[in-house]
């Protein structure tokens, strides 16, 4: 690829200079990481055929933010019975979430004449119940966090995010099934994705088994920080050479490499002893410039899919029922959910209002479904540029709204001394947020 080293220099130093203006005024990251895609993309530097040449930055972005979203799923703060309950709660906001988002766009997007609208409403479903945990979380730890609020929400961070893979799976199975017909049956969209979930799970626990003989022996874990990247990119090129020899055999089989490596985290996280756990923010900044081109790619790659008219005014209506009907449904969901298992009130009043945030994972989704569905040309490229238009502008949106609500969340749930004063609450109810935890 020509100009490489050029492209990748500006990506990273334009990421860092947006983030760095915007954290001045208290504006994520990310947002400025889209911006300098779009700057990129404007100038013509980032072009299509350099985003091609780049997607392999996708899958290990995607590998690496998995494999720390296990960690977080290994969080000791969280009892068996908590986590029984956050399960139910987890599944019922990610479910409503789905299911309203698929509505609200199925309507919009068959009022409009757009080709198969079924396909395309369902995989903006799967992607809207997906979280980001990175946002969030730099939220909570900035405000140095605390309480049954605080500590449910990093497990549902992860968990939803697992749901989100889990359901965009099967919903590429099946817009493969529609845009390809005769290629496979229905009885394959139903068993082919969930062999691959299955095949991702066992992919992920080998590797976990495997590095753990060495980082229990070794007493510096930071020793053993090369053969710990090492491993997280071998699973993921591993996953995407099986990818590509399924669909060279025709077959629906999608192994998912944020899936794996999120098993992959969590038992890593989980098996090895506390005192070693200096790694994953050693982790966090060797993959910082890997996340920031992803993203830097993403902002370029949105400016290239809203060039007309029409598909900007498309994205712009879609946009708006996909941030509404997501932000409901995860509130709506997590507030019956709580109700249902018999949470805490604070639990019940503010978990939901923490799970705005969409980054890495729902973006990193959304280009596994452009890159899928652009190889099939035609109706099917509209429908996967279309869907990541609406996801990288709904991120946008959702990253500056985001760490404010998950801020004035926890303020209000009395969990956020740290900045208490930032806010004025505005409750007429006082609420017990004991950690009640059984």
């Amino acid at each position: 690829m020509d100009h490489f080293l050029l492209t990748i220099g500006a990506a990273l130093v334009l990421a860092y200079i947006g983030a760095f203006i915007l954290k001045k005024l208290g504006i994520s990251q990310t947002f400025g990481f889209m911006l300098a895609g779009i700057v990129l993309g404007l100038t013509s530097i980032l072009t299509e055929q350099t985003i091609h040449d780049l997607q392999s930055f996708v899958a290990l972005a995607l590998g690496l933010i998995g494999y720390n979203i296990g960690h977080e799923l290994s969080s000791p703060n969280l009892t068996k019975g908590r986590i029984r309950k956050l399960i139910l709660i987890v599944f019922i906001e990610a479910t409503t979430a789905f299911l309203l988002v698929t509505f609200l766009t199925f309507i919009i997007l068959s009022s409009l004449g757009f080709p198969h609208p079924l396909p395309a409403t369902i995989l903006l479903g799967a992607i809207a119940s997906a979280t980001a945990p990175a946002a969030t979380a730099n939220v909570v730890w900035e405000c140095a966090c605390e309480g049954p609020v605080t500590f449910s929400l990093m497990f549902v961070l992860a968990a939803d995010d697992i749901i989100a893979v889990i359901l965009t799976n099967s919903a590429i199975a099946f817009g493969l099934w529609v845009y390809v017909p005769g290629s496979q049956g229905f009885t394959s969209v139903l068993i082919e994705p969930v062999i691959g979930i299955f095949c991702s799970v066992i992919m992920g626990i080998v590797f976990g088994l495997i590095f753990l003989y060495p980082v229990n022996i070794e007493k510096d874990r930071g020793a053993l920080l090369e053969l710990e990247i090492g491993m997280v990119i071998l699973l993921i090129g591993l996953i995407e050479f099986l990818n590509i020899f399924f669909r060279s055999q025709g077959l629906l089989i999608q192994f998912s490499d944020i899936f794996a490596a999120m098993v992959f985290g969590y038992l890593v996280g989980s098996r090895i002893s506390h005192d070693k756990e200096q790694v994953p923010e050693l982790l966090e900044h060797v993959m910082a410039p890997i996340v920031m081109i992803f993203f830097v790619m993403v902002g370029a790659r949105m400016i290239q899919l809203l060039t007309t008219y029409e598909t900007l005014l498309l994205v712009i209506i879609t946009v708006g029922l996909y941030l509404g009907g997501g932000a409901f449904g995860k509130y709506f969901g997590t507030a019956l959910g709580g109700r249902i298992v018999n949470e805490v009130p604070a639990i019940q009043l503010y978990l939901g209002r923490c799970l705005l945030c969409q980054a890495g994972v729902a973006l990193g989704l959304s280009f596994i479904i452009e890159e899928t569905f652009f190889a099939l040309g035609g109706e099917a490229q509209i429908m996967g540029g279309m869907i990541l238009g609406v996801v990288a502008l709904s991120t946008m949106i959702l990253e500056l709204i985001g760490p404010m609500a998950v801020r004035r969340s926890l303020v209000s749930a009395n969990e956020c001394s740290a900045c208490r004063d930032a806010f004025q609450s505005h409750d007429d109810i006082h609420l017990d947020v004991s950690d009640n935890r059984p």
